[in-house]
């Protein structure tokens, strides 16, 4: 049975889904963007956040970004592009608030 993903993916737009790839890699996240060739999953991120406490920042940039030492804006989201032809399963998750 051959899985039209790219349909899949239009109809699970905006929802949080679990994707598995045939090379046995599993993600997670909300479907961001759909083309032909793509679906882009906005991935939720906690790992930068450890990595980066305690570094220094360049005191050119306090003024100009308003950050103070230590400080880093952090993306709670880091997008992640997945080919259609890379993709074994996409399944639905349970998203609770």
């Amino acid at each position: 049975m051959d899985t039209n993903y790219q349909q899949l993916a239009w109809n699970c737009m905006n929802k949080y889904v679990g994707i598995t790839t045939t090379d046995g890699q599993n993600y997670d996240g909300f479907i961001a963007h759909v083309d032909q060739d793509y679906v882009t999953l906005a991935v939720p991120s906690n790992e930068m956040i450890g990595q980066m406490n305690g570094m220094p920042a360049n005191a050119s940039t306090y003024r100009q970004f308003g950050y103070y030492p230590g400080f880093y804006p952090r993306r709670r989201f880091y997008p992640r592009r997945i080919p259609f032809g890379a993709l074994a399963a996409l399944y639905l998750l349970p998203f609770f608030i």
